[in-house]
């Protein structure tokens, strides 16, 4: 029988150790179109209660903001966490997974980098003096 009082669950700041994460383009029950952001993390013991859970994080869906998934063991907390990630998914229309929010397009083709810092110039090398070898 499930508890009543829900504070016995770990509040989660952040996921530590993402094992997936995408980015989906949904059109919602309301038909308005999103864009979140999905991320679900590594199974975590809970000695507490001597279960297992994932963090899942779906940007506007999940509430609080990261949710941790229960499960007996650690497939079984990784298991109802996909669940839970399908449920959102059959609960929405027309998903396009892999779709990248404006912000986070490139501006730039693929492998071309942004430079972080002007380039320096070389500084002139100064000519090395010729060693001598000492009489001996």
């Amino acid at each position: 029988m499930p508890e009543k009082d829900e504070n016995w669950r770990p509040k989660l700041r952040r996921i530590e150790d993402p094992i997936a994460e995408d980015f989906w383009e949904y059109t919602t029950p309301s038909g308005k179109q999103r864009i979140s952001r999905l991320t679900v993390g590594r199974p975590v013991h809970y000695p507490e209660r001597r279960l297992w859970y994932c963090p899942v994080l779906i940007e506007g869906y999940t509430k609080p903001r990261f949710r941790p998934i229960f499960g007996m063991g650690p497939v079984d907390s990784l298991m109802n966490a996909m669940t839970f990630v399908r449920r959102f998914f059959e609960e929405n229309f027309e998903v396009l997974p892999g779709a990248m929010p404006a912000s986070a397009q490139r501006t730039r083709p693929p492998g071309v980098a942004k430079r972080s810092a002007p380039q320096r110039t070389p500084q002139k090398k100064h000519p090395r003096k010729a060693r001598t070898r000492r009489a001996k």
